[in-house]
Order: structure tokens, then C-alpha cells, then sequence
């Protein structure tokens, strides 16, 4: 195997303030998501869920790209499938290993996490930026979904999920079925992301946010995207019933006994995420 092939594409580093990086490393490709890449970010997911001293998670391409979605290239020492039939075994294989593992773990982390969009977000990358909890693209940004108008395919990544909820579903559907690219400005409008900013604003942006979230109730933040995504498929009892689940322990939080206290002494808390 050539040093090309075992250079390492994602990078991760946890800096002072708590706050992790986790960087997709093959501009080459705009960080096309190859079975490599889709390793590592597992791994450093995984890993990222079982390290108590992170507190926010900001994912980000390097170069000029996001991610441009799956990489279709012939993969070394890879058997190209013979039939249909082991091709769809292939896809099925890489999705449920791969880019499905990738996205669950990401949703799951138990602290909030931040989508850094520098570049394009096409297919799977797409999905992988509207994963995390907030979105913040550059103005250059471009989204779009290339599935279905130039391969035939549906949106994965759990972007068939997001795309209908934040755009409604006519637009969802124009989106999948024409591929268009969405401009970030467009993206923030229509609510598919949070925050459009100057690509020369970008860096501070997702540091004052990523701080802010680092400094606040970081055992809250994953209860309110559970919260926020049981909201559209269970009714509004289901809903109370599970607020009334969440409710009790993080009332049993050191964060909360924090939050009493300096609101009692009208000052700012200073949460500790425990």
C-alpha cells in the first residue's frame, strides 16, 4: 500500500476551550467521502462520544469544498461488483458500515455539535451537514442534491429526512428530483441551515458559537434535539409524556442547581456540563 493510500484523510484535535475539531482531509476531492474517510470519521466519532472532556463538536472541510458527497472512484485493492445484484449488496453494505454508522454516531453525540459549511455540500454531504445540530455555511456555499438527477438514486445521509422538513416538501422534492444548487443565502431563507455569513467571517462566527455552546448546559443540548425530532413523528401527549422523561433528570443536574442559583443572584451561570 503507497503512502498515499494510508495518509490519514480526516484530522481531529480538542483545543482549551473544550471544543473538538473534526476536519474531512481530501481537498483533492473536496472531501469526497471514500470508505477510508468514512473509517476514520467513525472512529473519531466514536471515540468523541466516550472522551468526558469534549463539550462541542465542529465538523469541517478542508480546502475550498464541505464534502462533496460519496466518492465514486475505483477504490484500491477494491472488487468491482460483477452483477446487479452484488452491486446492490455493495451499496447496501457501504451505507448500513459506512455513511448510515456515520450520521447515526454524529446525531447521537451526547453534546452539541456544529456543521462548519466552507464549501460545496452536495449528496452525502448534504446529509452530513444538515446532521449536526447547527449549520453555519459561508456565503460561497453551495447545497444540492445530486441522488436522483445524475445517478438515479435517493437522498441518503438522512438528508430524505431533513431536506422535506426544513425546505416543505415541494421544495424538497424540485431539490431531489433536479439537483439544483442551493445558495447558502437560499439555504438560510428557506431554513434548511441556520446562519449565511461572509466567507471572511466564517472562522469567527464558528468559534463565538462553538464557545458559547461550550460554556453553556452541554447535558441539555442533546435532550432538546431528542425533544425537537420525537416533535414531528409522535403526537402532542407522546411529547408531553417525554418531556416529563428528560424533565426530572436534568433536574437532578449540577448545571441545573448552577442555573437556580445565578438566576436567584441575577448573575450568569457557569455550567459545567455535569
Amino acid at each position: 500500500m503507497s503512502d498515499t493510500q494510508t495518509e490519514a484523510k480526516t484530522l481531529f484535535s480538542v483545543d482549551e476551550a473544550s471544543i473538538a475539531t473534526l476536519t474531512l482531509n481530501n481537498p483533492k476531492t473536496l472531501n469526497a467521502l471514500s470508505p477510508q474517510m468514512l473509517e476514520e470519521l467513525n472512529a473519531h466519532l466514536n471515540d468523541s462520544a466516550l472522551n468526558p472532556d469534549i463539550r462541542v463538536l465542529v465538523l469541517t472541510g478542508a480546502g475550498r469544498g464541505f464534502c462533496s458527497g460519496a466518492d465514486l472512484s475505483p477504490q484500491p485493492g477494491a472488487r468491482k461488483p460483477e452483477t446487479p445484484e452484488e452491486r446492490g449488496e455493495q451499496t447496501r453494505q457501504r451505507m448500513h458500515n459506512g455513511f448510515n454508522l456515520v450520521a447515526k454516531r454524529l446525531i447521537n453525540l451526547p453534546f452539541p455539535t456544529i456543521a462548519r459549511v466552507n464549501g460545496v455540500a452536495a449528496g452525502a454531504g448534504y446529509g452530513l451537514a444538515l446532521a449536526a445540530d447547527l449549520t453555519i455555511a459561508a456565503e460561497s456555499a453551495k447545497f444540492f442534491l445530486v441522488f436522483t438527477n445524475q445517478l438515479g438514486l435517493v437522498p441518503d445521509v438522512g438528508a430524505s429526512w431533513h431536506a422535506p422538513r426544513a425546505l416543505g416538501r415541494s421544495r424538497a422534492m424540485a431539490a431531489a428530483f433536479f439537483g439544483e444548487k442551493m445558495s447558502a443565502e437560499d439555504a438560510e431563507k428557506y431554513g434548511l441551515i441556520w446562519q449565511c455569513v461572509a466567507d471572511d467571517a466564517l472562522d469567527d462566527t464558528v468559534n463565538e458559537v462553538a464557545t458559547r455552546l461550550a460554556n453553556g448546559p452541554t447535558k441539555a443540548y442533546p435532550q432538546v434535539r431528542k425533544l425537537f425530532d420525537m416533535a414531528s413523528t409522535q403526537d402532542i401527549h407522546a411529547q408531553l409524556d417525554l418531556e416529563a422523561e428528560i424533565q426530572p433528570r436534568l433536574a437532578a443536574t449540577e448545571d441545573y442547581v448552577e442555573g437556580v442559583r445565578a438566576f436567584l443572584q441575577k448573575r450568569k451561570p457557569e455550567f459545567k456540563g455535569r
